[in-house]
Parts: structure tokens; sequence; C-alpha cells
């Protein structure tokens, strides 16, 4: 699997294969995504250091934290590290800004898997566990042999790399992250 390199002090362009073609975003490395398990919410919170900015989403389980850029964002990465190590966290990625339309996106930990036709679902999705980490989470109710996934650790870029493997086996049509994505500019 490929990795894509990022900085944990500022901001970062990447560029990244989503069904078969190539995307630019920017990395947000000061802006980060947080679920945590109920349990941890307290130790979490305490544990993002002094300074951070946070924001719940309402209905996601979902937090948002900022931090100034350069070292406080490096520490930011650091904290959320020993969080992870832990077990408190489902996931923890920076937010991407989509180049072509100047969007934010939160990478979650859940990829969106079609499968070619005719391809065999079930040995797909036990192949996507074993060499990939992701578990299903439910199929599309319109189209049978796409299915929702969800990526055992994801921190980081780790959901959109698996995305990106993922879109390249001859059995998948595409795979793409499950972002959030802001709703206008």
């Amino acid at each position: 699997m490929r990795r894509i390199r990022w900085r944990r002090t500022g901001s970062t362009p990447i560029r990244y294969r989503q069904a078969g073609r190539s995307v630019r975003a920017e990395v947000l490395a000061r802006r980060a995504a947080v679920r945590c398990l109920p349990e941890c919410a307290a130790a979490v919170e305490a544990g993002l250091g002094e300074g951070a900015r946070v924001h719940r989403l309402p209905g996601r389980e979902i937090t948002l934290v900022e931090v100034a850029g350069g070292p406080a964002a490096a520490a930011l990465w650091g904290r959320l590290e020993e969080l992870d190590a832990r077990g408190c966290l489902r996931f923890a990625t920076p937010l991407v800004r989509d180049s072509a339309s100047g969007l934010h996106q939160i990478l979650t930990d859940e990829i969106t898997v079609r499968f070619q036709p005719g391809a065999a679902t079930a040995a797909g999705l036990e192949r996507l566990g074993r060499e990939f980490g992701l578990s299903p989470v439910r199929p599309n109710e319109f189209l049978e042999r796409q299915w929702l996934l969800r990526l055992e650790r994801a921190f980081g870029l780790a959901t959109l790399e698996a995305a990106e493997a993922v879109d390249g086996l001859p059995e998948v049509e595409f795979a793409a992250p499950n972002w959030l994505t802001e709703a206008e500019r």
C-alpha cells in the first residue's frame, strides 16, 4: 500500500488516485477530526492540550480540533498518537481541502467499495478484511455489490491510503473514502 507523505506541522499538497483519476488536495495538519470511544471522551478532551479549539459535529460523534500551526500542530498529532495507542480513538484524521472545489473534507474511518459486476462479493469482502483491515458496515440499499466498510485503524491518512489501494484491485469497480464535506463554500 502506498504511503501518502504529509507534514504534521502545517499544510501539505498531496495527490491520490480515486476511480482511476488523480485527485489533488491539501492536508491541513493544524485541524483534526477525531472520533473517540464514549468512555474516553473526557480523557481525549483533556489530552488535546492548551490552546486547542474544539467543535463537536452534532449527531456525528465527531470532534473537530484546531490548533495554531507549526509546533502546536506537531504536538497535537503526538498527543493523538498517544490516545490512539491507549485505544481511546476510533479515528483521528487531518482535515483535507479539495484543490478543485476548495471545500473542506473530513476523512473518516469508512470507505465505500463497489465490486465489479459478477465479482464474488463475499470473497471480496473477506479479502478486504484480511489484507486491509476493512470490515463490512452495511450494503448499499439500492446496489447489492456496493458496501460501506470500516477501517480497523484509521489514523492520519490511513483511510485514504487504503481506499487508493482497494480502488486498484481488479475485482473492485471503485473505492473511495466516505468523506464528510462542507455543503457550500
